[in-house]
C-alpha cells in the first residue's frame, strides 16, 4: 500500500484530486490536509507517506520555502508541487528546493494521471509546454559548466553514468534496472549516490546538470 498526502487549502480542488488518486489503484491510500501546518504536523510525527503533492500558495506555505521545509524534514519522501503558476522560474525554483515534480493544475485529468503515476514508479515530472519564462534547460547565462562542476561527473562510475543517462531519457528505475540488468535497489543505490557525487538533490536537477555537462562538451571552446 502506498500512501500518498494531498496538501491543498482549497476543498474542491483536494477532494479531486485525491477522488483521481483513489481511482488509480486499490493500492493507493488518500491523506488530506487543509493547510500548510496540517501538512507539516502529518511529517513531522512521522506519518507513513511515500508522495507529497503540495500546493505552492497555501497559508502559511512562504512558497518554495515551503518545499524546502518539508524536504529538511523528511528527505525520504518525494515532493510534488501542484500549483496554478505556469511560471518557468518558480517551478525551477521548486525544483531546487527539492520537488521531483511540478504539476500545473491547468493539466488533465490524464495528465496529472500519467504525471503521478511516473512519481510513484520513482521518476520525476516537469511540463514540456504552456510554461511562461525561461525553459528548464534554458542555460542563456551559461557559457559553460564550472571546472568543479566537471570534476563532479568524473566521479561517477560508468554504471552511475549509463543510469544518469538513461534518466535523462525518461526511464523509469524499474526499467533502468531492466535495460542494465540489474536489481532495482541497485538501481536506487546509483541513484543516491550520484545524486551525492553531483551535489543536488533530486533526479531532475541531476538531468538539468547532466544536459548541460554534455551541452559543453561539444561547445566550441
Amino acid at each position: 500500500m502506498r500512501t500518498v498526502l494531498v496538501a491543498d487549502d482549497h476543498p474542491m480542488f483536494r477532494e479531486a484530486l485525491a477522488s483521481t488518486l483513489r481511482s488509480l489503484d486499490d493500492q493507493v491510500a488518500v491523506l488530506e490536509s487543509g493547510s500548510f501546518g496540517e501538512a507539516v504536523e502529518r511529517v513531522a510525527a512521522g506519518a507513513d507517506i511515500d508522495l507529497i503533492l503540495l500546493d505552492l500558495r497555501m497559508p502559511g506555505m512562504n512558497g518554495v520555502k515551503g518545499v524546502r521545509s518539508l524536504r529538511v524534514r523528511r528527505p525520504d519522501i518525494p515532493v510534488a508541487v501542484v500549483s496554478a503558476l505556469a511560471d518557468s522560474y518558480v517551478m525551477r525554483e521548486c525544483f531546487d528546493a527539492g520537488a521531483v515534480a511540478y504539476i500545473p493544475k491547468s493539466l488533465s485529468r490524464d495528465a496529472v494521471i500519467a504525471a503521478i503515476t511516473t512519481i510513484l514508479d520513482g521518476g520525476t515530472y516537469a511540463p514540456t509546454e504552456g510554461m511562461g519564462g525561461a525553459s528548464l534547460g534554458d542555460d542563456s547565462d551559461d557559457r559553460g559548466l564550472d571546472e568543479a562542476i566537471r570534476c563532479r561527473f568524473e566521479l561517477l562510475t560508468n554504471q552511475q553514468r549509463k543510469v544518469l543517462e538513461l534518466m535523462s531519457e525518461g526511464k523509469l528505475n524499474k526499467q533502468i534496472a531492466y535495460i542494465i540488468d540489474v536489481q532495482i535497489t541497485t538501481v536506487k543505490a546509483h541513484v543516491s549516490s550520484l545524486l551525492q557525487k553531483l551535489g543536488v538533490s533530486s533526479r531532475t536537477q541531476a538531468v538539468i546538470l547532466y544536459q548541460k555537462y554534455r551541452r559543453s562538451l561539444s561547445a566550441p571552446n
